[in-house]
């Protein structure tokens, strides 16, 4: 059985999707392979490691990771973040095969393959060598558990009630608070609409700011909620999310939930781009400061033209399963089997 060791990191700075992805992979390869999750980051991530079953260690930097690796003396490492420095991945190239969950990581053209979740890629990567190592579409989605297809029927009603519902989910971090500035945008839509505005375990800013920002002059409803698993069983309740253009709103499109991503910059646009094209999903554009104005714009205009939520519901339907986790670590296995055999 191949020793394979899943590597993530989680800050304010990089947020908790790369956690909840790796996670939600661990768990699936653990099937097949003995699994090892490493996580680097603070100790707010031990609540989404608890109850989990597989091998699995937080360490706070990657001097404590390295030495972790060491021990293991993985076959296969699968990496998910953003960044790492050149001894940290010196060590973990010493294994037999190396892939990256992510799109966005420093070393990436260091990798054997990288497996991303669109078939839309980064236009700098033609320039960058990556051609070869690069498999790619909506196939390789990772979904976590917790995420389930919103029935037709259900999402008829959800888009039917009044007011709307809508979620808001920044990310797990949310380290520029733009969960506050997209209520300032959105507090002037004149027709009342209730939102859901899901916090992760790393959001560090001032709660009652968020209720001020909707509290005067304004008929809107406000619901707070710190959640991580249980995200999905308030989404799947709305009739819209808006989103930061992450792993989420590929969930929201396996789930067939419509959803507006705003980004902080042009570099990430890529990563929702089939997507949108495809009727699934709006982008509100960047930069983040412009974005949130857009994003309400869009928001006020769906609220008051709804048929056109169910169009995008309709349209996301079939586009992605929930079996991206197991293609993947076939794919590396048969890699790593076939450099074995050579």
């Amino acid at each position: 059985m191949a020793r394979v060791v899943v590597v993530c990191k989680g800050s304010v700075k990089s947020g908790l999707g790369h956690v909840m992805r790796s996670r939600t992979f661990a768990k699936h390869a653990s099937r097949c392979c003995e699994v090892h999750l490493i996580v680097i980051g603070d100790h707010y991530l031990d609540a989404l490691l608890s109850g989990l079953v597989i091998k699995h260690h937080l360490f706070r930097d990657e001097a404590e990771a390295i030495e972790a690796i060491q021990q293991i003396s993985p076959d296969l490492v699968f990496l998910d973040m953003l960044e790492c420095s050149d001894e940290f991945f010196a060590v973990v190239k010493r294994s037999e095969a190396t892939f990256s969950l992510s799109p966005i990581f420093s070393h990436l053209n260091k990798v054997d393959l990288v497996f991303h979740r669109t078939s839309v890629l980064n236009p700098r990567w033609s320039d960058e060598g990556l051609t070869d190592s690069l498999r790619c579409g909506l196939q390789y989605n990772i979904i976590r558990e917790s995420c389930e297809s919103i029935p037709t029927e259900v999402y008829l009603q959800n888009a039917q009630q009044f007011p709307l519902a809508v979620a808001i989910s920044m990310g797990g971090t949310d380290a520029s608070n733009n969960t506050l500035k997209l209520l300032q945008a959105i507090r002037d839509i004149p027709r009342p609409i209730l939102f859901w505005v899901l916090l992760g375990e790393g959001y560090g800013h001032s709660y009652e700011e968020l209720v001020e920002a909707v509290k005067q002059d304004t008929n809107h409803e406000i619901i707070l909620a710190k959640t991580s698993d249980s995200m999905w069983r308030i989404m799947r309740n709305c009739a819209l999310a808006i989103l930061a253009g992450g792993t989420v709103t590929y969930e929201s499109a396996f789930a067939g939930l419509p959803s507006i991503n705003l980004f902080h910059s042009p570099d990430n646009y890529f990563l929702v781009e089939e997507l949108a094209e495809k009727g699934a999903c709006l982008s509100a554009g960047y930069p983040m400061d412009a974005a949130v104005h857009v994003a309400a714009a869009n928001l006020e205009f769906l609220e008051s033209n709804r048929d056109l939520l169910v169009q995008m519901h309709t349209a996301s339907k079939d586009l992605i399963d929930k079996s991206g986790a197991q293609r993947i670590i076939a794919e590396a296995l048969n890699h790593y089997w076939s450099r074995q055999a050579s």
